[in-house]
């Protein structure tokens, strides 16, 4: 599906309510997502025009996107690999599998590559813990994972781009 035309639907939509309709704020994160994957992150820019379409204060959308971890205020890599670092994947390796990340990429966390094909980003539970050590791929699920896997995910990526 198209993002930008998605984006476009509901900010049509969204023009038709009140600015104090909820249907406003519900979309929030949906416009969030739209600018990211047309963009890369949600940049200041981004930051305003979700405010402006959904009725919210700039100061009330930044809240929101520093609050949701899968929402990019700055720019990553074209391939984002997040390793959950929450207690039960930390007790199952993950501090080892972003060690093992860095040096197989060459990328340090939250830095991009060169080439800006990859980021490695630590993340606060990701709701897998029934596949710990886990992680999120480009916003695909992945675990349970030990280092000598992810090296093979690693490498797939590095074959595509």
């Amino acid at each position: 599906m198209n993002d930008k035309l998605d984006r476009q639907t509901l900010q049509k939509h969204l023009a038709q309510l009140p600015l104090t309709h909820p249907e406003r704020r519900a979309a929030v994160v949906p416009l969030m997502q739209s600018l990211q994957a047309e963009r890369g992150h949600l940049d200041d820019r981004g930051v305003e025009e979700v405010a402006q379409v959904t009725g919210l204060s700039t100061t009330e959308v930044e809240e929101l996107a520093t609050f949701y971890s899968l929402i990019y205020r700055h720019p990553a890599g074209r391939h984002v690999l997040r390793v959950c670092d929450s207690l039960c994947c930390s007790l199952q390796g993950a501090d080892r599998l972003l060690q093992a990340a860095e040096q197989y990429s060459g990328v340090s966390l939250g830095k991009i590559s060169p080439d800006g094909a990859f980021s490695i980003l630590p993340s606060i539970c990701l709701g897998l813990c029934d596949q710990a050590p886990a992680a999120l791929l480009d916003g695909e699920a992945v675990g349970p994972l030990n280092e000598a896997a992810l090296q093979v995910l690693l490498r797939r990526l590095q074959e595509v781009d």
